[in-house]
């Protein structure tokens, strides 16, 4: 159903926003580099946001309610 395809696609932009946001960068590249996808998510999030029903819209932007103590731990060793 493309509604779940929107949501999903939504919700990921959300976290990839709120990741981005977290991140500080190290260096001129990486600061160009995150401002450079943030501008770009946030472009397609509010193009997605403008053009999908209010309902969808607010589930999309509930996303970020949810993110927290529910998101996995991703530990990566030296190994």
């Amino acid at each position: 159903m493309i509604p779940d395809c929107v949501m999903a696609l939504g919700r990921a932009l959300v976290c990839a926003i709120e990741a981005l946001g977290t991140i500080e960068p190290i260096g001129p590249f990486e600061r160009a580099l995150a401002r450079l996808l943030m501008a770009a998510y946030k472009r397609r999030l509010r193009a997605i946001v403008k053009v999908a029903p209010a309902w969808v819209s607010e589930e999309i932007l509930s996303a970020s309610e949810r993110i927290g103590d529910k998101r996995a731990v991703l530990w990566l060793s030296e190994n």
